[in-house]
């Protein structure tokens, strides 16, 4: 008898019910098996995961497997990230620059792809401008909007192959950005929408949508984002902010947290002077809230604290 087990990637979950994007693209509706409540377990979007056949018609497929992840998120509860493209605005709203610094923690501390989108260059006066600071970072840098055929390939190349959350602030044009991506796959995306019962902008939870290859996800919860209470240490704070390891003199003591210590090699050096200022804060508010952050690195997943 040949094995009833299939395997794939779970595209949304709520309540109890999963949706899966199954093999062919065949869209499975599952729920998880009890094994996963004694264990502590608890499938999430963006899990890979094995089912077989529950005899339930109304959810016809039973999880009973969930596969290691490479790195995992709280809030949003989200699993096996590629990359995280982190949208700003030239127009409106003003640049949150503390949040994009935050999800530029997050991305180097669990091995996420950054990409730094700025939207609305065709209404915006500043344009490039906005981004100079985070050129020696060593990320993507992309300016966008809708109308430009250019950059929107540009974005569409990033994203092949990759599993993706948009993350932002409300109004800085994620969903514009996301319905020109889906302009050539409406049909198709439409079908999953119907499928698992919501609007495809409906950002209340994560979801994911089978794209270029791989899957594509506005996300809830970034805009918020407290570091300690996703697991980020105040070591981890620099991880941030690789302009610090690029320093050509060292600061005069070895354990330098760059805080202002005398001897600090970073004023004058690559990190733009308002990045320094961001470094600073967060670095100083983690030392505040964790007892732990003499501790070492080396964490793979956001765990709380």
């Amino acid at each position: 008898m040949a094995d009833p087990t299939v395997t794939g990637r779970i595209l949304r979950g709520v309540g109890g019910l999963y949706w899966i994007d199954g093999p062919d693209g065949v869209l499975l509706e599952a729920s998880a098996r009890g094994i996963f409540r004694k264990t502590g377990e608890i499938p999430t979007a963006g899990d890979q995961v094995d089912c077989v056949p529950s005899g339930d018609p109304d959810r016809p497929w039973q999880i009973v497997g969930l596969h290691p992840r490479f790195n995992s998120l709280v809030r949003p509860s989200v699993a096996n990230l590629d990359g995280l493209a982190i949208t700003l605005s030239a127009d409106h709203p003003p640049p949150d620059y503390l949040l994009v610094d935050k999800l530029l923690i997050l991305c180097f501390a669990l091995d996420i792809e950054p990409l730094l989108i700025l939207t609305k260059t065709d209404l915006g006066e500043a344009g490039s401008d906005m981004l100079e600071p985070y050129r020696p970072v060593g990320c993507q840098l992309l300016e966008a909007c809708p109308q430009d055929a250019d950059s929107i390939g540009q974005l569409q190349d990033w994203l092949s192959g990759k599993t993706v959350c948009l993350a932002g602030q409300s109004g800085v044009g994620k969903s514009t950005l996301v319905n020109r991506l889906f302009g050539s796959e409406k049909m198709a995306v439409g079908r999953v929408s119907d499928k698992i019962g919501r609007g495809r902008h409906t950002t209340r939870e994560v979801v994911f949508f089978p794209f270029a290859g791989g899957y594509l996800a506005d996300t809830p919860g970034f805009s918020t984002l407290e570091l300690h209470e996703v697991g980020i240490r105040a070591e981890q704070v620099t991880l941030g902010y690789p302009e610090i390891g690029r320093l050509t003199e060292p600061c005069r003591f070895q354990d330098c947290r760059h805080l202002g210590e005398p001897g600090c090699a970073l004023p004058g050096g690559p990190i733009h002077p308002e990045r320094l200022a961001r470094y600073r804060l967060l670095r100083t508010q983690l030392e505040a809230v964790n007892q732990y952050a003499k501790k070492g690195r080396g964490r793979t997943t956001a765990e709380p604290v």
